[in-house]
């Protein structure tokens, strides 16, 4: 089971390392990171040095290191920057080697992230504002089970305690000692596949100003063994500071609940 793991692992690493190593693909995390949520046709015009069918071959590149998250809104095709993979190179592997090679990496995080805050757009309501992309190596039940669980701390998730009963149209509430840090409605539960939450987020003036938004999870199946679960994460209708917030907080908390699935400690 190591050994099957360890070479599942190498060869999503392999992917991640070489969709970075091209320039093209590059500038495109780093478009997707200024515009989030971009179809084919928008990014080939934001990148008129690249013809469209380079743009689209470098996209499936990226897709396929689960760099970038693709999700259909009608019959749109969007694109996503998906920074989870680093984190898990950075956590998984990275950190064994020299602090130098340590901080090389975050450099390189660092310049996906740079963006100019005159540039961010938000997509209409209709489309996922944030978008990440994980895959657990765990069955979708356990995974549905880190998500659903209620009454007891979750280290994943800042050891926030969950409340409900997760029926459709019921309340739920995150509790950190006595504080809602969100709460909403339970919207869409298809177990094992599928979870739509209401977004209401109360951590601080900024985020407890807007209207809530919504959180959606999506499980299926990355191999055919079912000992992998890909877990697609969207987040849409929020402000402006629970969307920076969502794309700040949502890749750590992410990994963490890989971390603790897969080992047995978050991070």
């Amino acid at each position: 089971m190591i050994g099957e793991y360890r070479l599942t692992y190498c060869g999503r690493v392999d992917l991640v390392f070489k969709a970075l190593a091209d320039p093209s693909r590059r500038l495109l995390l780093d478009t997707l990171r200024r515009s989030s949520g971009l179809t084919l046709t928008e990014l080939s015009a934001k990148l008129p040095q690249m013809t469209r069918f380079g743009v689209s071959s470098h996209l499936r590149v990226l897709a396929d290191a689960d760099l970038i998250s693709v999700v259909r809104s009608g019959r749109r095709k969007l694109h996503y920057l998906n920074p989870v993979p680093l984190v898990e190179v950075q956590d998984r592997w990275l950190t064994d080697y020299t602090a130098t090679t340590s901080r090389a990496l975050l450099a390189l995080r660092h310049a996906l992230e740079e963006r100019e805050m005159t540039e961010t757009s938000f997509p209409s309501d209709t489309a996922p504002t944030t978008v990440f992309t994980i895959v657990i190596r765990a069955p979708r039940a356990r995974v549905w089970e880190a998500l659903t669980a209620t009454g007891t701390p979750r280290g994943w998730l800042y050891d926030t305690v969950t409340t409900t009963d997760w029926r459709v149209g019921s309340s739920y509430a995150q509790d950190a000692e006595g504080f809602v840090m969100i709460d909403g409605e339970v919207l869409v539960v298809e177990e094992c596949s599928r979870l739509t939450l209401g977004f209401d987020c109360h951590w601080d003036a900024d985020v407890d100003a807007e209207p809530a938004g919504i959180l959606d999870y999506v499980l299926t199946d990355a191999d055919e063994t079912g000992e992998l679960t890909k877990l697609v994460v969207s987040l849409s209708a929020m402000g402006p500071a629970t969307a920076a917030a969502a794309e700040r907080d949502t890749p750590y908390i992410y990994s963490s609940l890989k971390s603790e699935l897969e080992t047995g400690t978050s991070l």
